[in-house]
C-alpha cells in the first residue's frame, strides 16, 4: 500500500508537470513506477539479507534465475509489492542455504531426473500462470506455454550436460523453486501469509486506534 501510495502521487505530480489529462496513461505511468519502486525495494532486501548471511552471490544468482523464468512462467505475488520483496528476500536465503547445503552437482542421477521429470509436468500443466487482476489473452497464454516448455526443456538440458557448471547449482535451484510457485499448493502457503500479514495489519491498526483515544 505505501508503495502504491507513493507512486500514485508520483504519477499525479508528473501528469500535473507535463499537462497529461488521460486517465489511461497516468494510471499505467503509476504502474510503471509502482513496479520499479517493488523491484528497487526487492533487490535492496535481497543485498542487504544476502551481505548479513553471507549467501550474496548465491542471492542474486538464484534471483536472476527466477525473475527470468516468472517472465515468461508467471507467479503468484502477495497482496502488496511490500510483502512480495519481504518473504521473497526471506525465501531467497532460504534457498540459498538449501543449494549451497545440498549441491545439484550431489545428487544421485535418478533424484535429479525424477525431480526435472516432476518439474518438466508442472511447466506442462500449469504455466503460464496468471497473476490476480491481470488476466492472459488465449493468444497470449499460448505463447506463454510454448516459450516456458522450452525454457524448462533447456534448464533440464543444461543442467545435465554440465552438471559442474559455474551457475548450475543456482540454475537447478531457482528454476525449482520457480516451478513450484506454479502449484495449488504454494497458492495456499500464499494465501495463508496474506492471511497472517492481514491478522497482523488489522491488529496494528487497532492498536494504534487504542493508543491514539489514549488507551
Amino acid at each position: 500500500m505505501v508503495l502504491k501510495n507513493l507512486a500514485t502521487s508520483w504519477a499525479q505530480a508528473l501528469a500535473r508537470k507535463t499537462g497529461e489529462t488521460d486517465q489511461y496513461k497516468i494510471a499505467l505511468a503509476r504502474y510503471m513506477l509502482e513496479s520499479l519502486l517493488s523491484t528497487f525495494l526487492s533487490l535492496l532486501c535481497i543485498l542487504l539479507f544476502g551481505l548479513i548471511f553471507g549467501v550474496l552471490k548465491t542471492a542474486l544468482l538464484l534471483t536472476l534465475v527466477m525473475s527470468a523464468l516468472k517472465a515468461v512462467m508467471g507467479g503468484l505475488h502477495l497482496k502488496t509489492p511490500l510483502r512480495c520483496a519481504l518473504v521473497g528476500a526471506v525465501m531467497t536465503i532460504i534457498l540459498s542455504y538449501l543449494a549451497l547445503s545440498f549441491p545439484y552437482l550431489q545428487m544421485p542421477k535418478a533424484v535429479q531426473w525424477g525431480i526435472f521429470g516432476l518439474l518438466v509436468y508442472i511447466v506442462w500443466k500449469k504455466a503460464p500462470r496468471e497473476a490476480k487482476g491481470k488476466p492472459l489473452t488465449a493468444p497470449q497464454k499460448r505463447g506463454l506455454a510454448r516459450n516456458s516448455r522450452v525454457l524448462i526443456l533447456l534448464v533440464a538440458f543444461i543442467c545435465w550436460c554440465w552438471p559442474e557448471g559455474a551457475v548450475t547449482n543456482e540454475l537447478f535451484y531457482g528454476t525449482a523453486f520457480q516451478v513450484l510457485n506454479l502449484t495449488v499448493p504454494m497458492a495456499k502457503v500464499i494465501d495463508g501469509l496474506d492471511r497472517l500479514f492481514d491478522h497482523g495489519v488489522n491488529k496494528f491498526h487497532s492498536f494504534t486506534e487504542f493508543i491514539g483515544k489514549g488507551g
